[in-house]
């Protein structure tokens, strides 16, 4: 998964991950599925129920309602099986096209690296980084419970065996969209293959030993790209109206560290600061001579505004 900050860290185990429930659907979309899932004869009851149209759109739409309840747990699943299914079948018709289809069938690991790394710029990439990690060995214990954490399963005939088709677009992912992107960037990409124990699988000791080489290497990752992009910053920025903003605002933290200031200037600045009900759309100027004391003024409203 990426977090989208000004430092972007991917994580890409062996596992894909279910598709994802979209949170807004365009109602021409919504209509056509709901008509595909019941061709398929599937009761669509409980899109219906699920989904409302969200009047307040510009573009008519559905949305979701809140998630956050034990009942939408309990249905979430069948609502990823009616998505998946119609809009499959609508993919084969040729009714909906694959960049249509894609935000249904993918995952959040899919969709979030897409977002995070798709159609950035190389500036950004370079404050990105990417670890992977393959298990060696982890198909001969898919039938083991704890291995759902970590890898898609599928029960077939009481028969528990990884989900292929899970597999198939983790490897598209992995190995076909993260190189691409690294062809034409400077995105920092590890791979590592951790080996599971031949008799007991993936063990906590197998685990922890992954976690503290993982947390070492981002840390040292983090440091060199603050570093670089600190250093990036202070060579562009080192013009001499940027060098006389910066000395500002330091003799102002300065000055107002000295003073408790109290001056009936500050009382004008406080009350516009905290206007009445009625609003206010004119400007508040601040005026006078040399040394009559406008920055320690305006140092002071900095700090306390700051405090607020």
């Amino acid at each position: 998964m990426f977090t989208d900050t000004l430092l972007s860290q991917g994580l890409i185990g062996e596992k894909y991950g279910s598709i994802r429930v979209p949170g807004e659907v365009e109602s021409a979309e919504f209509e056509m599925i709901l008509d595909a899932a019941v061709e398929a004869g599937l009761d669509t009851r409980i899109l219906e129920e699920w989904y409302c149209r969200d009047e307040n759109s510009m573009e008519s739409s559905s949305v979701a309602k809140s998630k956050n309840d034990k009942a939408w747990r309990a249905v979430s699943e069948e609502i990823k099986r009616i998505f998946r299914t119609s809009v499959l079948q609508l993919q084969e018709k040729g009714t909906m096209k694959t960049v249509q289809a894609k935000k249904f069938l993918c995952s959040a690991l899919e969709d979030e690296l897409d977002f995070a790394l798709g159609k950035q710029t190389p500036a950004f990439l370079k404050k990105c980084v990417c670890y992977i990690r393959k298990i060696s060995n982890f198909d001969r214990f898919a039938k083991l419970p704890e291995m759902a954490r970590y890898m898609d399963i599928v029960v077939s005939a009481d028969r528990v065996m990884r989900n292929q088709e899970a597999y198939e677009r983790l490897l598209k992912v992995r190995d076909e969209f993260i190189p691409m992107v690294v062809a034409t960037s400077n995105l920092r990409v590890y791979s590592s293959v951790t080996h599971c124990d031949m008799k007991l699988g993936y063990s906590q000791e197998v685990e922890s030993h992954y976690v503290e080489g993982l947390c070492k290497q981002f840390y040292e990752d983090m440091v060199d790209i603050i570093q670089a992009t600190v250093q990036q910053n202070f060579d562009t920025e080192t013009d001499p109206l940027y060098d006389e903003t910066i000395q500002h605002l330091s003799l102002c933290k300065t000055f107002s560290s000295f003073y408790v200031y109290k001056s009936e200037a500050l009382d004008i600045v406080q009350e516009y600061l905290y206007p009445s009900k009625g609003g206010r759309i004119t400007p508040l100027v601040l005026y006078g001579g040399p040394c009559t004391g406008k920055t320690l003024l305006l140092a002071e409203v900095a700090k306390q505004v700051k405090n607020m």
